[in-house]
């Protein structure tokens, strides 16, 4: 999972350089980049894995994205949000991480696969998406 983690630290990195060095139109092509990445993501995830909760987090993620990459169009650019929107992003925040922990109680065997699968796994195959295993029909 060093991998996840190591891609997450470099689109961060890569996103605050960006919307800081140019707010516009900078943030609106990196949220639409996460939307359209994370999109992608929970299609597979749903076809190799269908594991449900997994999808969700990833669904949710594109959705809050899009809604981002809307607010920085008009003007409210992440992370500098008035409080009535930090609220709903916030919660949209929250979802991911509680998906992924509910889908790891609700399916622990095809999630302790997909963990075991992304110990040999580096950022190229998270970019990728060769990280997401075929757990589905006989994958487990």
């Amino acid at each position: 999972m060093v991998a996840s983690a190591l891609d997450g630290v470099l689109i961060g990195i890569a996103f605050v350089g960006f919307v800081r060095m140019a707010p516009q139109p900078a943030s609106i092509l990196c949220w639409s980049f996460f939307a359209a990445r994370l999109t992608w993501g929970a299609v597979i995830t749903w076809r190799r894995t269908g594991l449900p909760f997994a999808t969700a987090a990833m669904a949710f993620g594109a959705l809050l994205s899009a809604c981002l990459a809307v607010l920085a169009a008009t003007g409210r650019i992440f992370p500098d949000l008035p409080l009535r929107l930090w609220i709903p992003v916030g919660i949209g925040m929250a979802l991911g991480p509680i998906f992924f922990w509910v889908e790891s109680k609700k399916n622990p065997a095809k999630w302790q696969r997909w963990g075991r699968d992304m110990e040999r796994k580096g950022v190229g195959d998270i970019f990728t998406a060769r990280h997401i295993p075929q757990l589905r029909d006989g994958g487990l």
